[in-house]
């Protein structure tokens, strides 16, 4: 009987080294685009949430201005000043759902703000006067959140409205993400259609 050879063996051990290495290179390569793929996926997902949120309650606006706490009105139905608190956005807006029939109109104040990085979506239970609810983390790594607004055929920084033009046509939100750039999103008002 016949054996092999002392530099067989280190022959086959060495190519079977190199396949073994090859084969945890490239198990190590489809896990880390896996994690990458579903990191995509979770950014993606968190980006459709906050757009349809913003989707919803802008072509929902309704030209309303809401009372603080201490009972003053808002200057517009739609602020987009920045308080010093983050808030970029706030409006009241129509058709609130009200499936358990609590004591509550079908209006509700909604605000968005960029706080630590992420994008919040805060309510009030009543439009006028109630405090604020806990936040819902929209979207997360944003650098800085800038709204335009689309009336009289031109897009400004500001919107400050007025008696006879309430909402304007059309809001722009462009985002400074931490990963992947600007992205600019347009959202159209019921003001749009008249």
């Amino acid at each position: 009987m016949k054996g092999f050879t002392l530099v067989e063996m280190l022959v086959a051990m060495a190519a079977l080294a190199v396949l073994a290495a090859g084969g945890f290179a490239i198990a190590g390569v489809s896990t880390n685009f896996r994690e990458a793929v579903r990191d995509q996926q979770a950014s993606t997902q968190s980006l459709l949430r906050m757009r349809a949120a913003l989707r919803g309650d802008l072509t929902q606006a309704a030209a309303r201005r809401p009372r603080d706490l201490n009972g003053q009105k808002d200057q517009a139905a739609l602020s987009a000043a920045n308080r010093g608190d983050g808030v970029f956005l706030s409006l009241v807006r129509r058709g609130w759902d009200n499936p358990l029939e609590q004591s509550r109109a079908s209006l509700q104040y909604v605000e968005y703000r960029l706080h630590d990085g992420q994008i919040e979506r805060l309510w009030r239970r009543h439009v006028d006067g109630s405090p604020i609810q806990a936040p819902q983390i929209l979207l997360s790594g944003v650098n800085d959140a800038q709204l335009e607004f689309y009336d009289f055929d031109q897009w400004t920084e500001g919107w400050a409205g007025a008696p006879n033009r309430p909402l304007p046509r059309a809001v722009r939100l462009t985002l400074s993400l931490s990963k992947g750039g600007d992205l600019s999103q347009v959202f159209l008002l019921p003001e749009a259609s008249r």
